[in-house]
């Protein structure tokens, strides 16, 4: 019964965006190519529109709201953007938009934003630099020869031949709880001996999203966090000035963690005090939608390049025939195809995703208490995209 009462609101809720997609008044103005001209942009807020004006029934949200309450207890937050505009959004009783959420993978996505921009800045000279050129003081003298050729390129891609951290090509979940026992998280990363050769096999790998992490700040002269304040959170309007950096490791005080589950934003560090690029992120999700409408609009922000469109396009189609691509990964970011609408989603454990498609002008975000995981986010925005397409 329980299970029939989840899907039942899974379906509720995709039945609504789907209705907002299809229909409804559009601000944006449209452009023969590319994102819309937009009449705002959401710096300092999000404008919120009138259901109805975007294909919404009211009554239809009200009782997905209800039942989201009802029969999905891990559930805190849904945060639905088309055409610009905030048109629905739920939050768990004690919940608003001014809390956090601990994302847990869509850090990745973040953290391949910031070396978009940490390449297009020139602080990294291509993606054809090797581990050896960004990672060298890192490196341990009895590494995997091969390790030093590594590119960026595969690094942002997950082919660089480390083990995946999901069972994914020589993968174990033990590998995570060696990595946060290691006194220097980045230099027993490299210390790791690849399991495939770079570039010919696809891995989901943490740890090579943290690698990533430490690469922008080394690169940039800056902590990550502060790079990103600068170059991304800070254009976005995304305040970061009280983010909570506790140190991960074997043993975690307990006060700290009671601290970060209450922080509006946090972003964890290692012993060198990198923030982990893998996971664990926090970010109200309002400030997630920010960032996949940042993505929307193909880097642009506000007259602003903020990202340079033919990142953004690799990072979220893959290339064609590489192993990422046939694995539904671009650069940190998974990659969709619902009914023929192309779409690309950040996705992280127990629900969270940031979901985009272009053509239907539309951001999705779902936030859920990755203690009690419910329906994958990344279902209910695909299936949304079919119904919306069969309208």
């Amino acid at each position: 019964m329980r299970a029939r009462r989840v899907c039942a609101v899974v379906l509720a809720l995709v039945a609504v965006v789907a209705v907002g997609c299809t229909s409804g008044a559009h601000d944006a103005t449209s452009t023969p190519s590319g994102p819309p001209a937009r009449v705002y942009w959401p710096t300092e807020a999000w404008r919120t529109d009138d259901p109805a004006e975007h294909g919404f029934d009211a009554a239809e949200l009200a009782e997905v709201d209800r039942l989201a309450t009802e029969a999905y207890p891990g559930m805190r937050s849904v945060v639905i953007v088309r055409d610009g505009y905030v048109v629905h959004e739920y939050y768990r009783q004690g919940l608003d938009a001014a809390d956090g959420h601990d994302v847990r993978s869509v850090t990745k996505s973040v953290v391949s934003a910031l070396v978009g921009i940490a390449l297009a800045d020139g602080a990294i000279e291509s993606l054809d630099a090797t581990v050896g050129d960004l990672l060298a003081r890192h490196l341990p003298p009895a590494a995997d020869p091969r390790m030093a050729n590594v590119t960026l390129r595969q690094l942002l891609s997950m082919t660089s031949g480390l083990a995946g951290d999901d069972g994914s090509v020589g993968g174990d979940d033990r590998l995570m709880d060696a990595l946060f026992d290691s006194p220097d998280w980045v230099q027993h990363i490299l210390g790791r001996p690849l399991v495939a050769e770079p570039g010919t096999d696809w891995a989901y790998s943490s740890a090579t999203s943290h690698l990533l992490s430490a690469i922008v700040a080394d690169s940039t002269g800056q902590s990550t966090l502060q790079f990103a304040r600068d170059r991304l959170f800070g254009p976005l309007g995304i305040r970061t000035d009280d983010a909570f950096e506790p140190v991960l490791g074997p043993v975690i005080d307990q006060a700290e963690l009671d601290r970060y589950l209450q922080a509006p934003v946090a972003w964890p560090v290692d012993p060198q005090g990198y923030p982990f690029g893998g996971a664990f992120l926090r970010l109200p999700a309002r400030d997630l939608a920010k960032i996949g409408y940042l993505y929307l609009n193909e880097g642009r922000w506000n007259g602003e390049e903020i990202i340079p469109a033919d990142y953004i396009r690799a990072s979220t189609t893959g290339a064609e025939g590489t192993p990422n691509a046939e694995a539904g990964y671009g650069w940190q970011w998974w990659l969709d195809d619902a009914d023929g609408h192309p779409a690309y989603f950040a996705r992280g454990y127990g629900g969270q995703t940031i979901h985009v498609v272009p053509d239907l002008d539309l951001v999705t975000v779902t936030t859920s208490d990755p203690g009690r995981p419910g329906p994958d986010g990344r279902s209910f925005a695909d299936t949304a995209v079919v119904l919306a397409a069969e309208d």
